[in-house]
């Protein structure tokens, strides 16, 4: 008999849905006790009328970046009023294989992620590299990142975005918090962003709930640093967002830990 990966592990996902429940999912075939417990909340925007002119002239780009799957669903859809067809003689790109997998039944000319790049990574990637004169348009959410905006207009790209969702912090009881933070009482806490982080860290104060003896699996250095300035140590980053990654993570902590 198979022995489970991770046995005897409370794992509190604090994802946005539906990424937390399909990450529970997995966790729990490797034997781990999850319970989620978003501290993110996606929220449609109306487009106003500037933003629906940037997708009516969506064919004037050269370049569409989608910064998240969320980004994806609600940018297709829009896209899908205006365009019966998508326009052709454009390159597109992904962050995160879950942004690529909601992009590919539109069959674009997808630059395919072999992992979850990060904004950083992406602006690695050759074609991105020498962009002057080009036209780049970014599908994200309200008061992202601006760290492609920045980089790609300093290296001679005309760069437009169009925020599609907010991500607001859930209102939880005390009851609520206490019976996922207290009551189940996880080892590991999985928090892949950094306003995930920092919503996890408010509603847990606001409770008089104390994280310092929780093991936190994050997706960076710039999370975890998040953490420490919040005297949260007990830090582990996993290597991609994949499932798998976050097993070898939770694995990892449990070895140092135990």
């Amino acid at each position: 008999m198979i022995q489970p990966l991770l046995p005897d592990s409370r794992v509190l996902i604090c994802r946005p849905e539906p990424s937390a429940s399909e990450l529970a999912k997995v966790l729990q075939s490797v034997g781990a006790e999850c319970e989620v417990l978003p501290t993110l909340l996606i929220k449609p925007l109306e487009l106003n009328a500037q933003a629906r002119q940037k997708v009516i002239d969506i064919d004037q780009y050269d370049h569409v970046i989608v910064v998240s799957q969320h980004a994806a669903t609600l940018g297709l859809s829009v896209i899908d009023e205006y365009w019966p067809q998508f326009p052709i003689n454009q390159s597109w790109f992904a962050i995160g294989r879950k942004t690529s997998n909601v992009l590919k039944p539109a069959n674009l000319e997808l630059i395919e992620p072999n992992k979850d790049l990060s904004s950083e990574a992406l602006l690695k990637i050759s074609e991105l590299k020498d962009v002057k004169n080009k036209k780049i348009l970014i599908l994200k959410g309200k008061e992202g990142r601006n760290k492609l905006e920045l980089e790609l207009s300093a290296r001679g790209a005309t760069v437009d975005t169009i925020e599609l969702y907010e991500r607001i912090c859930p209102i939880y009881s005390s009851a609520e918090l206490e019976a996922s933070l207290v009551t189940f009482n996880p080892n590991y806490i999985v928090a892949l962003s950094g306003e995930t982080l920092l919503n996890l860290i408010k509603l847990s104060q606001s409770a008089n709930i104390d994280l310092h003896n929780k093991a936190l699996i994050l997706s960076s250095e710039r999370v975890a640093n998040i953490a420490r300035e919040h005297g949260l140590n007990l830090i582990y980053i996993a290597n991609n967002l994949m499932p798998m990654d976050i097993i070898r993570c939770i694995a990892k902590a449990r070895k140092a830990i135990h």
